[in-house]
């Protein structure tokens, strides 16, 4: 087969070492509803931007947040039966399975990295 991967990115503005702080409380419930923890949140490990001399608005570069969908045999099966009329909802459930990390779990990985925000990950990731 000529397809073996197709991988998805996006760039997100990467936090400034020098004056990001924990998550302001009021935004902990958008970020438990994107599967964050309390317990991460009240360590003060998950940031939000500042803005310093350094940055002047937080944020300093630009990190990817992507997702990657290997063609594993049964997608590959299910892609051909599909024939012109692919259940796209089906095949990303079939990569779940295997292990796939949606662009938004890639997101939340960045925050729990302390490279990312929540305004940012819900930027790039928001659903059309």
């Amino acid at each position: 087969y000529s397809i073996n991967i197709i991988i998805a990115q996006r760039l997100v503005r990467k936090l400034c070492v020098h004056c990001r702080r924990p998550l302001s409380k009021e935004h902990w419930e958008a970020a438990m509803q994107l599967g964050l923890s309390r317990e991460e949140l009240e360590a003060g490990k998950i940031f939000e931007p500042v803005g310093c001399p350094k940055c002047h608005n937080g944020y300093k570069g630009r990190i990817n947040v992507a997702e990657a969908l290997y063609f594993y045999p049964e997608i590959r099966q299910e892609i051909v039966k599909s024939t012109n009329d692919i259940d796209e909802e089906r095949i990303r459930k079939i990569a779940e399975k295997h292990g796939m990390l949606s662009m938004r779990d890639s997101g939340v990985e960045r925050m729990r990295e302390g490279l990312t925000d929540l305004t940012e990950v819900l930027f790039v990731t928001s659903e059309d």
